[in-house]
């Protein structure tokens, strides 16, 4: 069976186009996603969540699309995932308050030269966002107050809360989007998780 006639039995609902597809794509994108999350369990967590949603959004795939495409667009949004679920986890906070605290040893130079590379590259960002902004993604994001507590704290309406986030969240998307990923990949490879 060529790629098309997979891709339409698919969309019909086909088990055995399913597994065919499972067949000749689900090697190639094991090795491609454990080479970015370094783990087993997480690579095949991913690797079963991407074909989970291959099944469930069979419908939408589109005919002149390459089936093999859609696989790896959805497998690198749950990499992408991964990585933010990892960064926002306890292990990240403790990892940050660590160096806060200033409880570190000489052997973690390196590791210390990492982060603080890292929070003068944010620092940097975060000046690009307006005054209000600045205040909001500090409370909501680094102080970790929800919207509400971030409305009183500042005294302003939950929504403006919500919408300085969001756009400056926006903005520092766009201002790091080069540095995101090697970033996270430093923050990452240096957490004990």
């Amino acid at each position: 069976m060529n790629e098309i006639e997979i891709v339409l039995q698919l969309k019909e609902d086909s088990n055995e186009a399913f597994d065919e597809i499972y067949a000749r794509y689900s090697k190639r994108l094991y090795v491609y996603c454990l080479q970015y999350v370094k783990s087993k369990e997480d690579t095949e967590e991913i690797v079963q969540d991407t074909f989970t949603k291959v099944w469930t959004n069979r419908h939408s795939i589109a005919h002149a699309e390459s089936i093999g495409a859609f696989i790896f667009k959805i497998a690198k949004n749950q990499i992408i995932n991964k990585y933010r679920q990892r960064v926002n986890s306890f292990s990240f906070e403790e990892y940050v308050n660590y160096y806060n605290e200033e409880k570190y040893s000489v052997c973690d130079t390196t590791n210390i030269i990492e982060y603080d590379d890292f929070r003068k590259v944010l620092k940097k960002a975060l000046t690009t966002l307006t005054r209000t902004q600045q205040k909001v993604i500090k409370c909501c994001k680094l102080d970790n107050l929800s919207i509400r507590e971030t409305a009183k704290t500042l005294k302003l309406q939950e929504q403006t809360v919500k919408n300085a986030l969001s756009s400056g969240l926006k903005t520092l998307r766009g201002v790091l989007k080069g540095e995101v990923l090697y970033l996270l990949f430093i923050l990452l490879n240096n957490l004990k998780i």
